[in-house]
């Protein structure tokens, strides 16, 4: 672990994973894809984050809400972390589908039942003009399950699992703090984080009494603190991305390698 990178002005850090981030995404663009949406969503999970990621940047650094009749206005700290939490959830997904399964199957069935699990989703909606894409959608969710039940991760499903995954099209049982730490962070860190961001993505009382009682300096100082999470998952997402994909591995220098594996070391030791 390298200190120097960790101790780095936060505007440096920012530009610097954002700089790795969209030159990774622009390296892929309009290569051929091998296995056709599986391959095709690996970029799009990046290009997701991408946007949180630089909306964040946007909101954290200085921007002041305004309220007519008050001075000291706090800064918007409270969307900041809901954009942390969505980047977290991100990446752990990415990592669950994409790399933390033992073989291509299991990543196969993964990432299908998370397409399939979108599609259900949207069988919710009750739009007249799109009824007949969701009918179109309807066949499709019965081909995924059709194709998917002989493999051997749905054939570990409990019965009362296999059951919600029929239903709901539910698949990942894992908790969102447990796909942290098998992501890459620590434990404490995965609890507490999360916890953390959690109330202010709910209208929870300790995400209103957060951030009513707090000035400007305060909630600026709560941003700054909760940037580490989203640093460590930036590099954590470009190490492992780089993993997947040999281009991104060439694409980064060993300045830029050091950098982000420091951040990947801080993310397994943080609150240990």
């Amino acid at each position: 672990m390298n200190l120097e990178y960790l101790s780095l002005e936060k505007e440096i850090v920012f530009n610097w994973f954002e700089g790795l981030v969209t030159k990774s995404i622009a390296q892929l663009e309009g290569k051929p894809l091998k296995d056709g949406k599986l391959d095709y969503y690996k970029q799009e999970f990046l290009k997701q984050y991408c946007t949180h990621f630089i909306s964040i940047r946007t909101l954290a650094t200085g921007l002041k809400l305004i309220y007519k009749g008050r001075e000291n206005e706090i800064t918007a700290s409270a969307s900041v972390l809901v954009l942390i939490r969505a980047s977290l959830e991100n990446y752990s997904m990415f990592y669950y589908i994409y790399r933390d399964s033992s073989d291509f199957r299991d990543t196969y069935f993964k990432f299908w039942s998370w397409f399939r699990e979108g599609l259900m989703y949207r069988q919710r909606y009750n739009v007249n003009r799109y009824a007949e894409k969701l009918k179109d959608e309807k066949q499709e969710i019965d081909r995924i399950l059709d194709e998917l039940r002989d493999y051997p991760l749905y054939q570990l499903f409990t019965p009362k699992q296999a059951r919600k995954y029929l239903k709901d099209g539910k698949w990942c049982f894992s908790s969102k703090r447990e796909l942290l730490e098998n992501a890459g962070f620590s434990k404490a860190l995965s609890n507490n984080c999360y916890n953390f961001f959690s109330s202010y993505t709910h209208p929870t009382s300790s995400s209103h009494l957060q951030t009513s009682k707090a000035d400007y300096k305060t909630s600026s100082g709560i941003t700054n603190t909760m940037l580490k999470p989203l640093f460590i998952c930036s590099g954590l997402y470009l190490y492992n991305y780089s993993m997947v994909f040999q281009e991104i591995n060439n694409l980064l220098n060993e300045k830029d390698k050091a950098f982000v594996v420091s951040w990947c070391e801080l993310g397994r030791e943080l609150m240990k």
